[in-house]
């Protein structure tokens, strides 16, 4: 491993052994659902992406299932991140969050082709549910990832994106607020800032928030969404 995921494995080494045995004592004694493992990052080619002109940092909402129950190891939590996002698993996957962020990354490489571009992917909520479709973790599961396992912004630090894409749409900006504490939004006109507004994160030059791939889909506004942050981007 690189300087980067060397320190990542370090930042999620902290506290491992307990996060993973408070997700184990909830799994047996909460009924369903069940928490499922973290979802922990990985560089691949860390020089390249070190040396990108735009790193991008793109954030769903939480996994649908990651591995079953949490006792993986962080070795392999790792491997599993790689194999599924930088060796194109996640492409293969077809659900609308993907095929979107996809749309949003072939848009970017077209506006900007003479730019070095490197993406990772990330979610507000680490730790997800086992078995169950898409939905936020209850909050006996959720309490455990605050308590344990808050590293967003040492992710961010580790990582050092310059665009940050919240896909994660308004009604999760309270768990935006808990990962970041107070933040503000300015409005991007023509649209109003539940629908696309720019964030203010420490030490990031862009970062935005709008809705969820599968919902632009739906109100077929894909394009003009990720079309305005593209153009705001300015690297």
């Amino acid at each position: 491993m690189g300087a980067i995921n060397d320190q990542l494995y370090t930042l999620y080494e902290d506290n491992w052994d307990e996060l993973i045995e408070e997700l184990q004592d909830v799994a047996e004694n909460q009924p369903d659902p069940q928490p499922t493992n973290p979802y922990l990052l990985y560089i691949d080619k860390e020089e390249e992406f070190k040396n990108a002109d735009i790193r991008v940092m793109v954030f769903g909402q939480e996994t649908n299932d990651w591995e079953g129950a949490p006792d993986k190891t962080i070795e392999h939590l790792s491997k599993v991140y790689n194999d599924f996002f930088n060796l194109g698993g996640c492409w293969k996957y077809g659900k609308p969050y993907w095929n979107g962020v996809k749309k949003f990354k072939t848009l970017l490489e077209n506006k900007y082709p003479n730019k070095k571009i490197r993406f990772v992917a990330n979610n507000i909520v680490k730790i997800g549910v086992q078995e169950r479709g898409y939905g936020r973790p209850d909050s006996y599961i959720y309490d455990v990832e605050r308590r344990y396992f808050s590293v967003i912004q040492e992710e961010i630090r580790i990582i050092k994106p310059n665009v940050i894409v919240f896909f994660t749409g308004p009604d999760r900006d309270n768990d935006i607020l808990d990962n970041f504490g107070e933040v503000s939004y300015t409005d991007m006109l023509p649209f109003t800032q539940k629908q696309l507004a720019k964030v203010a994160i420490p030490k990031v030059a862009f970062a935005f928030r709008t809705y969820h791939p599968m919902s632009l889909q739906l109100q077929k506004l894909t394009e003009p969404y990720f079309n305005a942050i593209i153009n705001a981007i300015k690297l």
